[in-house]
């Protein structure tokens, strides 16, 4: 309800407009910018393969952008979301040569 002189004009209706969707992206960075940004396809389940996929391909783009990085260790800080625990993640966490930082309890 909505109080209004008799004779003034009914409220305007705004119409909406449909959003865009959901976009989901995975951003690797290090002190001196970004290495790599992955969007995630729509109606792609994030499982341990994919998270394992992943890791290959930011190694390809350590590899490409900052070569000398690899010489060092790459630490690496992941969320604690249970993709990254799966057993298929932990070992490419380890063969691309990473060091896995752990979150504090």
């Amino acid at each position: 309800m909505q109080w209004r002189h008799a004779s003034s004009s009914p409220p305007r209706k705004f119409k909406t407009q449909p959003s865009a969707g959901k976009i989901m992206a995975t951003i690797f960075w290090d002190s001196k910018g970004v290495l790599l940004i992955h969007y995630i396809p729509d109606k792609t389940t994030m499982n341990g393969q994919y998270c394992a996929n992943l890791l290959l391909k930011l190694r390809q783009e350590i590899k490409d952008k900052r070569y000398r990085m690899l010489t060092r260790r790459v630490w690496l800080l992941l969320n604690n979301s249970p993709v990254h625990k799966f057993t298929i993640a932990q070992q490419a966490v380890c063969d691309c040569g990473f060091v896995q930082l752990d979150h504090p309890a």
